[in-house]
């Protein structure tokens, strides 16, 4: 039994009904050799063989809510775990296309995991166009991070196939449920360590990080602010239904365009969704009045070796939320990419500057009931129609640089396409991955709130296609809309 750091902790606190904290990876694989297909069955069992590779203790680990929240959960070995329980096969309808993938992961990302075991489930789907197969992951946020989900992608694909007595490490690492008056009984003990002697550590390195981040005051671009967005449609709440779209383009493309722009890959793929949003903000709103907040999640080490919280070895989500601002009022792209560029590194030397330390990594010290009533004024404000913490996530993930083979190297995956959730009060997120030669713009979109929600896929499109005609690439691989 181990405590939840407050990241992890978060992930469970802020799911509700309308807001399932789930994470999507999706792997398409294409035949090797189509006289040898690997058909499902033997795709599961490298997916075990997998699983054992990243660590059977965080697959068969389910989540224990303390009484009252008093305290942040634990994860506890699940005494009856089994695999073949989270691993599903499924064909997709005729004629297997983009259009049908994108409409299975829709329905999936609408739905909760359930809590009462693992928190995880992979779907094995055949039916694709041109004899491809793919696996579909939905991982609940308290399991993992982008750079975790990365990381485990390539262990899960290494050639290594030392997981013998796989199932012995999972029934001998299982231990009994506790009762709720254990868990009440050890979060008391657990938080007068954490109020006495942990808090009062953590505050002195976080002054310290203040201190050392106390000279950006002066810097090209002040750092954003929390509450500084306008209110949009972008924070509206609404149903558990979802609509999932994805554009896939030549990382060449996009590398070239960034040199010839002079800016971060980062920074051209926070222009390129900022020129997207505009055209949908002037052909179905107006454009809003104050800047645009992003939340743009950035890999961190944290406290690295200088402090270790509640005695856990199990951090999943080692990251910070760094505010950048969009500002669609202006016109001209470039100028408006400058302004997103002295944004972000403002952003990102803030933290840089105080080593990843803000002032939400209070969240491990805060008990589920206050961030209960945190989330029931952040409602309140949306409701009032009143500046949001932010307008929208925007992620983008450096995935593997190498091809991925499964299954002895009979599959090669083709393409990642990678998500994360809508959480309450927001109404999009979009998530970027390269993988090899390819960058792909993942949306998830809550359903009712956007009125055309495709119209943004295709002004992405235009965006990337007009600047390389406008800046031309060096080399052209693709187009734009595969999959």
């Amino acid at each position: 039994m181990q405590r939840f750091r407050g990241t992890d902790a978060q992930a469970i606190y802020y799911e509700t009904y309308g807001s399932p904290f789930v994470t999507l990876k999706a792997l398409i694989y294409e035949q090797v050799d189509p006289a040898d297909p690997v058909g499902a069955d033997e795709l599961k069992q490298a997916i075990v063989r997998g699983v054992g590779k990243v660590g059977y203790h965080g697959s068969a680990m389910r989540v224990m809510r303390v009484p009252l929240d008093i305290h942040h959960p634990v994860w506890v070995q699940d005494p009856d775990f089994d695999i073949d329980e989270h691993i599903y096969h499924i064909g997709l309808p005729a004629p297997g296309r983009k259009a049908q993938l994108c409409d299975f992961i829709s329905h999936l990302m609408g739905m909760p995991l359930d809590n009462h075991r693992p928190l995880w489930e992979t779907w094995i789907v055949e039916g694709l166009e041109g004899g491809r197969i793919a696996l579909v992951s939905r991982v609940h946020h308290a399991l993992a991070d982008g750079m975790t989900a990365a990381s485990d992608i390539v262990t899960v694909h290494s050639r290594s196939d030392s997981t013998e007595s796989l199932e012995r490490e999972w029934i001998a690492a299982a231990e009994p449920i506790p009762s709720r008056l254990k868990l009440a009984a050890v979060s008391l003990v657990d938080l007068f360590r954490a109020y006495f002697v942990d808090l009062p550590k953590f505050y002195h390195h976080l002054k310290k990080a203040r201190l050392a981040a106390s000279d950006l005051k002066d810097s090209e671009s002040p750092v954003a602010r929390p509450f500084e967005g306008p209110f949009t449609f972008l924070n509206k709440s609404g149903g558990v239904y979802r609509i999932y779209r994805y554009e896939t383009f030549p990382l060449s493309d996009i590398k070239s365009l960034a040199r010839r722009l002079d800016c971060t890959i980062n920074t051209l793929v926070l222009g390129i969704c900022s020129e997207a949003l505009r055209r949908y903000f002037i052909e179905f709103d107006q454009l809003p009045d104050k800047p645009l907040v992003v939340s743009m999640p950035v890999g961190v080490s944290g406290e690295g070796d200088e402090l270790r919280l509640f005695d856990t070895d199990i951090h999943n989500n080692s990251l910070a939320l760094s505010l950048v601002r969009l500002d669609l009022s202006i016109a001209d792209f470039q100028e408006r990419l400058l302004d997103i560029g002295r944004s972000a590194r403002a952003a990102l030397e803030h933290l840089k500057k105080t080593e990843g330390r803000r002032f939400d990594n209070f969240f491990d010290f805060m008990p589920g009931t206050f961030v209960r009533l945190l989330t029931s004024w952040l409602d309140r404000r949306v409701a009032r129609k009143e500046s949001p913490y932010s307008n929208t996530v925007i992620s983008n993930v450096a995935g593997p640089r190498e091809s991925l083979y499964h299954c002895g190297g009979r599959l090669r995956a083709t393409e990642i396409l990678s998500c994360g959730n809508i959480a309450d009060p927001t109404a999009l997120n979009i998530t970027v991955w390269s993988y090899v030669d390819k960058i792909t713009f993942s949306f998830l979109y809550r359903k009712g709130i956007f009125s055309h929600p495709e119209q943004l896929n295709h002004y992405v499109t235009d965006v990337v296609r007009e600047l390389c005609e406008t800046h031309p690439v060096i080399t052209r691989k693709a187009t734009g809309n595969s999959g």
